[in-house]
């Protein structure tokens, strides 16, 4: 299965002055281009946060014009700088956001040889990301639900350090990594955790699951 992943689009709106709005678009009509162009198509794409910069429901318009040109079915979770409800309206049609308003954004799908599974990191505007009981009970029952199914999760912040970043630990307590790490060992069908928000290309692992970062789509 080919797993596409694109992140952190901070999309903002073309014709705002002192911006880099417009080749923030370029940028990303250029990966859904090279996307669609792929020897070997893609199974999926994902998209692990940050696709708008201010919140403006005008930026999810833009993004979803240009990524409806995606050839393979598309998963969007929230970073920080996202409108849960907006996210939820713009991509409502697709089928796998379910919940209300700002309400965190968790799916499962299992239409696909790999499940994905969508877990959102969010706290309201802060930078940085945490999760709540509620959240961690969710993961914990999504995950047993399928325990033979090959997983993937989607998730905005990176849930290990980045070292080659200036700032490793994006979250706002130390006692995350290892509330998710205990949570993640008690279900070894997890084969990949996808992470954006840090703008490089990282490798890691949480326990024996491999934990990926990738940069952002906008060059700015």
């Amino acid at each position: 299965m080919i797993v596409v992943q694109i992140s952190d689009t901070h999309l903002s709106l073309p014709d705002e002055p002192d911006t880099h709005g417009q080749a923030r678009a370029d940028n990303l009509q250029a990966a859904v281009t090279a996307i669609n162009d792929l020897v070997l198509a893609a199974d999926v794409v994902i998209h692990t946060g940050d696709m708008a910069q201010t919140r403006h429901p005008k930026e999810y318009g833009l993004a979803r014009d240009v990524l409806s040109q995606l050839h393979a079915p598309l998963y969007v979770i929230p970073g920080n700088r996202d409108c849960r409800a907006s996210l939820r309206r713009t991509f409502h049609d697709d089928g796998y956001l379910c919940g209300d308003g700002d309400e965190p954004i968790l799916y499962a799908v299992d239409e696909h040889a790999v499940r994905i599974i969508g877990f959102d990191t969010q706290t309201g505007e802060q930078r940085k990301g945490d999760i709540d009981p509620t959240r961690l009970a969710w993961l914990d029952t999504t995950l047993a639900a399928a325990p033979e199914h090959p997983t993937a999760v989607v998730m905005h912040h990176p849930p290990i350090p980045v070292e080659t970043s200036n700032f490793p630990w994006q979250w706002q307590r130390d006692e995350a990594g290892p509330e998710l790490a205990a949570v993640f060992a008690k279900h070894p069908q997890v084969i990949r955790i996808f992470s954006g928000h840090s703008h490089r290309d990282y490798k890691g692992s949480l326990g024996d699951i491999p934990v990926s970062t990738t940069p952002s789509i906008a060059v700015d």
